[in-house]
């Protein structure tokens, strides 16, 4: 799966919503929804990842993460997304808290801004032995837990909600402003209950990975568009 940029207003439409618990054991097991929104919890602000702040400029964020990761300037690389217009700034790393294994950080630079607008962390991309679901899983419920320790901007917070057939999205939340942040394992056979009848995917066909994105602005994001009227 791509993940390079993603809606989460979207996202909330996108399928059944369903509540993930926090624990997993083969299959992972899926059931109703709720709010996450705790206001006697501190707010979470949508701001970047670690020193990386949105708005920064690519030289910036290269020196932040060449310091912060401890990491040699030829670690990081730069590609283009030619059909949102974006920059991206890519650091590969051995491992990376709480995810199994190596990771990738992927910085996104805005088509107009030229500045940072998202950040994407995935675990398990490539990995050799591919890292098995239950693992890249148990991952993921410790992401959920930390985010369900903020608040959030009320009704904007599920969990647990099937997007594909092996692809969870374990969290999406919405700050009081614009920002947004989703993780979403993919290569993972679960378990739903659909009208009293539990229900299970089917066996994955890919390996399994853990994404987890940063988004500074989830409803009028910085890509290449084409005007209204053009065609």
């Amino acid at each position: 799966m791509r993940f390079d940029f993603f809606c989460a207003r979207a996202a909330r439409v996108m399928a059944i919503v369903i509540a993930l618990p926090l624990a997993f054991t083969g299959a992972t097991a899926i059931a109703p929804a709720q709010d996450l929104a705790k206001p006697e919890s501190p707010k979470y602000v949508v701001a970047g990842f670690r020193d990386a702040r949105f708005g920064m400029t690519e030289l910036e964020v290269r020196a932040v993460v060449v310091k912060s990761f401890g990491l040699k300037d030829a670690d990081v690389t730069t590609s283009t997304n030619p059909a949102e217009g974006t920059t991206l700034l890519t650091a590969r790393m051995r491992s990376l808290e709480p995810g199994p294994g190596e990771a990738q950080v992927s910085y996104i630079f805005g088509f107009k801004s030229k500045r940072l607008i998202q950040v994407n962390i995935i675990w398990g991309q490539g990995a050799k032995p591919p890292i098995d679901g239950d693992v890249m899983s148990a991952a993921g419920a410790r992401l959920v837990r930390y985010f369900q320790g903020f608040s959030w901007k009320k009704d904007a917070t599920r969990i647990g909600v099937p997007v594909g057939d092996n692809t969870v999205m374990l969290f999406v939340g919405e700050d009081e402003k614009k920002g947004a942040v989703r993780v979403v394992v993919d290569g993972v056979k679960y378990q739903m209950m659909r009208e009293g009848t539990s229900t299970s995917s089917p066996e994955p066909k890919g390996p399994a990975t853990l994404v987890v994105n940063y988004i500074a602005d989830r409803d009028t994001p910085d890509i290449t568009t084409i005007e209204r009227g053009k065609f």
